[in-house]
């Protein structure tokens, strides 16, 4: 069942001069879905877009069937499409369990607490570091965090951007292992990633995006193993057997 569907998106930070060139991309129920593509190709353009973040002048967004292209970005978060930003994803002067607090603001009263309990049971190093501030965080937890934060609010589809980056290679696969759990309770992720490797190990279809639209699709293991996408787009290379 496809719970987000992108048609022919075009967006851009000022009028006239897109980055995404009519991208169109899909992600199913407990899917992740990983974009890849050399640098200055949209992808993050693209998810932002989506995330309302970027402004869109052609193409339509879908989650869950519902036409959401035009709804602001404070309000696809009630509706059930999550972002989490490469950068800035945390209140790094608020303690973890504030931050928590603070996301989970657009709950009824009375859901925030039993949430927050719940975040902490999924996430135990942030159980345990619930009382310091965020900012005293290391990188894998900074972005542990910031994932907590975004599922507190249940959302259908999680979104995102570079969550390894600047990440020890150690915390990016304990990062990305968690990620891979989060899918198996039925949550749908979209990642953009320019660690095609980690991102491709645990993705189930990926996109190549290539000046702004897709330019290849298939299973995130064929992605990998063919030598022409491989080498042009994915920073490797693999000899053709």
């Amino acid at each position: 069942m496809t719970i987000l569907q992108v048609n022919g998106l075009v967006a851009g930070y000022e009028p006239g001069l897109s980055i995404v060139k009519g991208a169109s991309i899909h992600a199913a129920e407990a899917e992740i879905v990983v974009i890849l593509g050399p640098n200055g190709a949209g992808k993050s353009s693209l998810i932002k877009a989506i995330a309302g973040l970027v402004p869109i002048t052609a193409g339509q967004v879908l989650l869950d069937g519902h036409d959401i292209t035009a709804v602001p970005a404070h309000l696809k978060i009630r509706q059930g499409l999550a972002f989490v930003p490469q950068t800035e994803n945390i209140f790094p002067l608020m303690t973890v369990e504030e931050n928590l607090h603070v996301a989970g603001g657009i709950l009824p009263r009375a859901e925030v607490a039993p949430r927050i309990a719940e975040m902490f049971e999924t996430f135990p190093d942030l159980a345990r570091q619930r009382a310091l501030m965020a900012g005293s965080l290391s990188g894998g937890q900074r972005q542990m965090l910031a994932v907590a934060r975004a599922l507190i609010v249940r959302p259908r589809v999680l979104m995102l951007d570079e969550p390894s980056a600047g990440l020890s290679p150690k915390l990016v696969e304990q990062v990305f292992a968690r990620l891979s759990e989060i899918r198996q309770a039925g949550l749908t992720i979209v990642l953009v990633e320019q660690n095609a490797r980690a991102a491709l190990a645990i993705g189930d279809r990926a996109y190549v995006l290539v000046e702004g639209r897709e330019a290849h699709e298939g299973p995130a293991k064929t992605l990998w193993d063919n030598p022409l996408i491989a080498e042009l787009y994915l920073g490797h290379r693999k000899d053709a057997s």
